[in-house]
């Protein structure tokens, strides 16, 4: 079933958005300083929050960020810029030229598990054209969205498997897998059900 996210917004009706960053990705920035730097596509991006987080690691860090509602992106360019971050109306399975081949890191966060998970695949693919060759996607991956509102066959959220990850990834041929982990924070409710993976772009 089809989602309309620019609806969501503009009835304010947006569970997902917890008013600040994700915490996995604010303990991986403080334990990997300076590493996510260049370009940085945040796909689903939402308010912003983790594109500012990212855009306040790096001052070097050019991060764009993407959503498919207008007024998500309208709410995000209201919300004081930290360093420069950017934010475009656009969809991650259509890219125009300019943002193909044309990011150094891909930081996925709620995107993937919002997503029909017949277009897992497809994902794969978009985020592998988005990126430069060697570039890397940080993913926090939600394993295990489901509650008394979500079970499996409903959502979004879709819950998901390292298994799968692995499966859809790597078996395409266009990624490797770096490291998996277990996120020590996460926003409450979320604890132990999501997983942190990092992954470089091969030549496919």
């Amino acid at each position: 079933m089809h989602t309309d996210w620019e609806q969501h917004y503009r009835d304010e009706h947006t569970p997902w958005d917890k008013g600040e960053p994700a915490p996995p990705l604010v303990d991986w920035l403080d334990t990997h300083p300076s590493a996510m730097r260049g370009r940085v596509l945040v796909p689903g991006c939402g308010l912003g929050h983790d594109v500012r987080a990212i855009a306040g690691s790096d001052a070097r860090a050019e991060v764009v960020g993407l959503d498919l509602s207008p007024t998500a992106v309208k709410l995000a360019r209201e919300i004081s810029p930290v360093n420069g971050e950017r934010y475009r109306e656009g969809d991650l399975f259509d890219l125009p030229e300019g943002m193909l081949a044309a990011f150094d890191w891909l930081f996925e966060h709620t995107c993937f598990c919002a997503i029909a998970p017949d277009r897992r695949d497809d994902y794969v693919k978009a985020t592998w054209v988005a990126l430069r060759p060697g570039g890397e996607l940080l993913g926090i991956f939600y394993l295990d969205p489901y509650d008394d509102e979500h079970q499996p066959g409903g959502g979004p959220p879709h819950g998901c498997t390292l298994d799968e990850l692995k499966e859809r990834f790597e078996e395409s041929g266009r990624f490797r897998i770096v490291s998996t982990a277990v996120p020590e924070r996460a926003y409450q409710g979320r604890e132990q059900r999501e997983c942190l993976v990092r992954m470089k772009r091969l030549e496919g």
